[in-house]
């Protein structure tokens, strides 16, 4: 069984500057590698023109958690679908205001409960990025197929060039979550070792169809953001 890749960046919060950023999605497009980018529930229009500017060359965009307070109420691997689910409205109102729409959802520390999937299907986000691989749900938010694989990257011990990798262990999914920080040649040598090591990358098209925004209005033209198609 071929092994799939994806790369996830978080990082880019209120305000991120975006200078390496750029060069992270420029290696990576070099790679012809599309990067799944974790945008927070309120982000800068700018960050929101960047993500949106991205997606429509390839890339995808999951909500990364449903409120800025990430240290506040019950982390989401215990979440009632009820709260769930009124966060997660509220979360998606925010992203429709700036124009911004998302594939899928990831929360912060990996973790999802029940309930989350659940308001997740009702809000017709079909996508969940997790600890242990990436999950299409159908109703109700049972998990309809999945590619499973842990989650590696740099200050996960993933496997440096030239040494043996247990990632050939793992033959469904090559998860190599990153920061909008990563130095790009840091990047891109993890990536060379992953498609070395037979991945290919899953792309946005492959995972879920996407969700158009109900309205636009993101201050700035993301066709002004340096990418590369």
């Amino acid at each position: 069984m071929t092994p799939r890749l994806i790369v996830s960046v978080s990082g880019l919060g209120p305000g991120a500057p975006l200078t390496a950023a750029v060069a992270l999605a420029d290696a990576l497009d070099a790679r012809r590698v599309p990067a799944t980018w974790l945008i927070g529930p309120q982000p800068h229009p700018e960050v929101a023109a960047w993500a949106t500017a991205r997606r429509r060359v390839g890339d995808a965009v999951l909500l990364h958690g449903t409120r800025t307070d990430l240290a506040a109420g019950r982390p989401y691997r215990r979440l009632p679908a009820h709260e769930a689910g009124l966060r997660l409205a509220a979360a998606l109102r925010s992203r429709d205001a700036l124009g911004l729409a998302v594939d899928g959802f990831a929360a912060p520390g990996w973790s999802t409960s029940d309930g989350t999937r659940t308001a997740l299907a009702a809000a017709g986000v079909g996508l969940v990025l997790d600890d242990v691989g990436v999950h299409r749900l159908a109703a109700a938010g049972a998990v309809a197929t999945s590619w499973r694989g842990p989650v590696t990257g740099p200050e996960a011990g993933a496997p440096r060039r030239g040494r043996p990798t247990r990632r050939r262990t793992e033959p469904g999914l090559v998860h190599l979550a990153l920061r909008a920080g990563t130095p790009a040649a840091t990047a891109g040598a993890l990536v060379d070792d992953a498609l070395a090591g037979g991945a290919t990358p899953l792309g946005a098209g492959e995972l879920v169809g996407r969700r158009s925004p109900r309205r636009t209005g993101a201050a700035g033209n993301p066709e002004d953001w340096s990418i590369t198609a």
